[in-house]
């Protein structure tokens, strides 16, 4: 199931604002595939961030997970994100920059074409709270 997104840029911050004050989330991010050859990858509005680090993620299609997720279409969840590392198949540089031991993530898709343009993802640091289905589908409930 791919979700709307949201129309602007003051939209997906509102939509990040809003996941993280009314959920349980320690993290909420959006990263937006660019529009221009190379189609990188970038992390554009986060809240509960520890640093700035997530400005310098560039990501292609198809790595990491919002990668993944824009690839894919479909929605991602794991439980034990400190176990990928840079020589595994979905290396997760903003795990790693933000301590996310947890994170489920949907993709965001553009209103015109209903081609996937973002990702939205929440996690947890602490390592004691999981996601699971009902995370993805409490994150798809923002959307709609």
């Amino acid at each position: 199931m791919v979700t709307e997104e949201p129309s602007t840029v003051y939209d997906y911050q509102k939509l990040v604002n809003r996941v993280y004050h009314h959920s349980n989330f320690e993290f909420v991010g959006i990263a937006l595939q660019a529009e221009m050859y190379p189609y990188p990858i970038k992390w554009c509005f986060v809240a509960g961030n520890r640093n700035e680090r997530f400005r310098k993620i560039t990501l292609r299609r198809g790595f990491g997970i919002a990668g993944l997720v824009l690839r894919t279409g479909k929605p991602f969840y794991s439980n034990d994100l400190p176990k990928y590392t840079l020589s595994s198949a979905i290396y997760t540089p903003i795990a790693g920059a933000e301590a996310l031991t947890a994170a489920a993530a949907i993709p965001l898709s553009s209103s015109t074409m209903g081609v996937v343009t973002g990702v939205l993802l929440a996690g947890y640091r602490d390592g004691k709270r999981q996601v699971n289905q009902e995370s993805v589908k409490q994150l798809q409930g923002f959307i709609h």
